[in-house]
């Protein structure tokens, strides 16, 4: 069985529902990879329950599979024997032989493909829910890896099952430490490098904890055309997204540094308008977000907002290696390694970037930030910038992926930065240098004595 990590919050939501008095309906659904079928494992192994999944068979098969899983849960083989010829039948028979006392947990995972095969299936749970089940000691819980599907089936205004879920989780990935439960024994610098190359994506690190290191795990997974990860850009797309074809584009766009959506439209000869819905569906799976400078007073309407890759795997994928799968094709793979290593060594700093951004974030409180993210123009850029809710700077990082100390001239450089371009600082303003490979002893002699200076050269302790 898969290893299990963290997901302490998602879990006490379902035990929460679970121990209601009354009916409950969740909801779970996010992309492939993260482990939503794992954690309905692990909640419900205590409780009396029935976990089917479905697959693309036809209907009847449906039915019968179902039928199997209900007969084998409540140990009932009359339940299998019969031939159902539509689902309320089913779950009229399943009603009869459930256990009355107690909450029984119902699972159906992969739900669109149940409703792939009859669209109706939503209206048909609805019903049953209105007349039978709401009133029950059922929980029924719904999974699904097509966001977008499980959206227009569960959530939307027009959906049959709208307003009547208890519960809604959308799983995103892992946060970076949870890295180290997959792979104890690396270093941090080696800790990053992984998450650079899958992100927080559990499916992903199981398949790291097989390699001595990054460089071992780049080339047999994703640079080998064999490798288990070579075609997941593609696979991930076709399976979750219903217009892959425009989505790659996009992706491939971002991942050559094309990050305005009037860039991206007359690139791809799209209005703009038109790519909206593309974005916002890329955004609901964590594929990519919309980025705009931390002082931006209405970010919303901001004309500086920069679309990124947010997905680690895709932003090396789209930004790196797939300009250069005809290579990988022919099983050139030195001669792509040798090519891309600036490039690669440029996204794991992007991703150091990133993490220090995520480290800051996670203690907001302690820093007093009402946000944290990044701060630009065309003349400046700032790596990580806190704001308060006066709309001023309070905190100020530089991030530095390298394998020399950082010394005392980085921290002057940051000073006059911020001088130069008079931006708004608040009189205690934190300056917070983050390093790979530590400081100097002349800049921790003189973080010593200044109090509004810290220096960081671990990200791994985010409590």
């Amino acid at each position: 069985m898969n290893k299990f990590v963290d997901r302490t919050s998602e879990l006490k939501k379902l035990q929460e529902f679970y121990l209601s008095p009354t009916a409950a309906l969740a909801i779970l659904y996010g992309r492939r990879r993260l482990g939503k079928t794992r954690l309905l494992k692990e909640f419900c192994s205590g409780h009396p329950h029935c976990y089917f999944m479905a697959d693309r068979a036809g209907e009847a098969s449906l039915l019968k599979s179902l039928a199997i899983a209900l007969s084998a849960s409540l140990d009932e083989p009359l339940l299998q024997s019969v031939d159902y010829p539509q689902w309320y039948d089913l779950f009229a028979a399943f009603d009869r032989f459930r256990p009355q006392n107690g909450t029984f947990v119902l699972i159906l995972d992969e739900y669109q493909y149940i409703c792939q095969v009859q669209p109706a299936f939503s209206t048909f749970i609805q019903k049953w829910w209105d007349e039978h089940w709401q009133h029950s000691n059922l929980m029924l819980v719904l999974c699904g890896s097509v966001t977008s599907m499980m959206y227009r089936e569960t959530m939307a205004q027009s959906a049959p099952l709208y307003g009547r879920a208890t519960l809604q989780l959308l799983l995103s990935p892992l946060d970076y430490p949870h890295i180290r439960d997959f792979l104890p024994e690396c270093r941090e610098d080696e800790l990053v490098k992984m998450y650079a190359l899958c992100g927080g994506v559990p499916r992903y690190l199981e398949l790291l904890a097989r390699f001595s290191g990054f460089d071992e795990a780049l080339e047999n997974l994703v640079l080998d055309s064999s490798g288990l990860l070579y075609q997941e850009a593609r696979y991930l797309l076709h399976e979750e997204i219903s217009s892959p074809n425009t989505c790659w584009s996009i992706l491939q766009s971002l991942g050559s540094g094309t990050g305005r959506i009037s860039e991206i439209g007359a690139k791809l000869n799209l209005p703009a308008n038109q790519l909206t819905h593309y974005m916002d569906l890329l955004r609901d799976l964590f594929l990519v977000y919309r980025e705009v400078p931390v002082l931006e007073k209405n970010p919303a309407k901001s004309k500086k907002g920069f679309y990124q890759v947010a997905d680690p795997f895709l932003r090396l994928w789209f930004g790196t290696i797939f300009a250069y799968e005809s290579f990988l094709e022919f099983g050139k793979v030195d001669t792509v390694k040798k090519r891309l290593k600036p490039q690669i060594d440029a996204h794991i700093a992007y991703c150091f970037e990133l993490l220090c951004r995520k480290y800051v974030t996670k203690r907001a409180d302690q820093f007093q930030c009402l946000k944290v993210g990044r701060q630009w123009s065309s003349h400046y850029e700032i790596d990580v910038a806190g704001v308060n809710g006066r709309h001023k700077l309070n905190l100020i990082g530089e991030c530095k992926w390298s394998t020399k100390k950082v010394g005392l001239s980085i921290f002057h450089k940051l000073c006059d930065k911020v001088m130069e371009y008079r931006l708004p600082v608040t009189r205690d303003c934190k300056y917070v240098l983050f390093s790979r490979s530590g400081f100097t002893d002349e800049l921790q002699e003189h973080a010593a004595t200044n109090e509004n200076l810290m220096l960081i050269g671990s990200i791994f302790d985010w409590s």
